[in-house]
């Protein structure tokens, strides 16, 4: 009985391992391990900030303007619309909990899909960290 329920386990964890390794062939996986896919640029125009500050100011250049454009920081979704490359927007951050912290650079996030949807395909991935720091 023991060597059945052992000998069970070994092929349960082999089943399980074997179909992990399918999702490193994941596209999604892929951005987040190149990290950029896509054409164009996200910059913030102040790349430092302190605890205080509400918002982030940036700009894109080489980016669809005729997409939806996402943007998330601190992996809370931020901003939704269609944007024009050269001109400047700002980000609303009083409210994002991890936002302000110190112990790391937190995430601005460029997102864009092919059907304009948040959960479409990604055609279009950007991010740049910034700083934050005391007041």
């Amino acid at each position: 009985m023991t060597k059945l329920i052992g000998l069970s386990s070994i092929l349960f964890s082999g089943i399980i391992l074997s179909g992990c390794s399918d999702i490193i062939e994941n596209p999604d996986i892929e951005i987040a391990l190149k990290r950029e896919t896509g054409n164009g640029s996200i910059e913030l125009l102040k790349p430092t900030i302190t605890t205080k500050e509400n918002q982030l100011e940036f700009m894109t250049e080489g980016i669809d303007e005729n997409k939806v454009t996402f943007i998330y920081v601190a992996n809370k979704k931020v901003f939704e619309q269609k944007i024009k490359n050269g001109e400047s927007y700002k980000l609303n951050i009083m409210d994002i909990e991890d936002a302000h912290r110190t112990d790391y650079k937190p995430k601005v996030q460029l997102l864009q899909t092919l059907d304009d949807t948040e959960d479409g395909d990604i055609a279009t991935f950007k991010q740049v960290r910034y700083k934050v720091e005391k007041d």
